[in-house]
């Protein structure tokens, strides 16, 4: 039997796909599966996973009409047949000693997710995450998982909240996804991180950087369902925080708060990014302005110690004029690193 399935969404993804599967299927760790989900790609990007299967019998492929990354990563963990699972993105490609080293570390401490360091790439240049969580390798246990990991994601994930560069015991993955079912696109990987954090009981840190992250993606393309998942998420943390941090209540809802006005910011960039017009754009950025859960947390103590005056009494004067430059501001200040992204996708 194998003992790690690989999950990797597929679409639209021929020009890295290659690089992505050869990475896998070079593992020094032996007993695993490759689940390669094909979402409806309209490129070539189920023609090489075919080809690939007819080359080596580790591989399954799955194709389905176009669904998004959710209902892919759902259907590749309904065919594993391995107790440990492990994510890849198609864009991306891992170490080769990745999977062996978080396997033994699984297996040996009995774990419910080991989670490794990254590299984020952007074409040749790559740099590791230095956050303070891979200072050094560590274990910690449930009281410690929902204390300093899970409560991280309610003040901007700065714990890395991504589903790769992790390997999980298939149960925990099965048995949680209450959250993601309410999402439809961004903040996905992050809430499926939160359920499963507040269910594990045993977890690893490894500081060495095993994956290998294509920067890109979120911040070069339109989402018009961003507003909707951000407000959604909103309503998972404030759950959360009900049911599992009564004792810290109050500071953790400066966090949400917090991180709910900062990403307000995010969704009038994402405005900008798309094909809308500037009448469009103020309707939207009212129904924004409006919203019970934004009104909610413009009063919030945490908010009104961090944020400027003016962006806050913006908010509270429903002022769409004001919000239209900013988010025109955001969206010509971070154009020449969009472009630098998109340039280097191709190297």
């Amino acid at each position: 039997m194998d003992r790690v399935s690989v999950v990797v969404p597929v679409y639209n993804a021929a020009r890295t796909l290659e690089k992505c599967i050869r990475s896998i299927l070079k593992q020094s760790f032996r007993g695993l599966e490759l689940i390669l989900v094909d979402d409806g790609s309209t490129d070539k990007s189920l023609a090489i996973c075919k080809k690939y299967r007819a080359r080596d019998e580790r591989i399954v492929v799955i194709s389905q009409p176009n669904a998004g990354s959710i209902a892919s990563r759902r259907r590749g963990v309904e065919a594993a047949r391995s107790d440990y699972v492990v994510f890849v993105d198609a864009d991306d490609w891992i170490d080769r000693d990745m999977i062996r080293i978080l396997y033994e570390e699984a297996v040996k401490n009995d774990l419910d997710l080991v989670v490794c360091n990254t590299y984020k790439v952007l074409g040749w240049a790559r740099e590791r995450n230095n956050s303070w969580y891979f200072n050094e390798d560590k274990l910690y246990y449930k009281e410690e998982i929902r204390k300093k990991l899970a409560a991280a994601y309610l003040w901007g994930h700065p714990f890395p909240a991504t589903l790769h560069g992790k390997i999980y015991r298939k149960r925990i993955v099965v048995e949680n996804g209450s959250f993601l079912s309410k999402i439809k696109f961004f903040g996905d990987d992050l809430y499926y991180n939160l359920e499963i954090l507040l269910h594990a009981e045993r977890l690893k840190v490894i500081h060495t950087p095993l994956y290998y992250y294509r920067v890109g993606g979120l911040t070069c393309r339109y989402m018009p369902h961003f507003f909707e998942d951000m407000i959604t998420g909103y309503e998972i943390q404030k759950t959360v925080v009900e049911r599992y941090y009564p004792d810290t209540k109050e500071k953790e809802y400066d966090g949400i708060c917090i991180m709910l006005l900062n990403l307000l910011r995010s969704s009038l960039y994402n405005l900008f990014v798309g094909r809308l017009d500037k009448v469009q754009i103020k309707q939207l950025i009212f129904r924004y302005l409006t919203h019970e859960n934004v009104r909610e947390c413009l009063y919030n103590k945490g908010c009104l110690k961090y944020f400027p005056r003016d962006y806050l009494e913006a908010i509270y004067k429903q002022d769409t004029e004001y919000m239209y430059r900013l988010g025109k501001r955001l969206y010509l200040r971070r154009l020449p690193h969009k472009l630098m992204i998109e340039l280097c996708s191709f190297l």
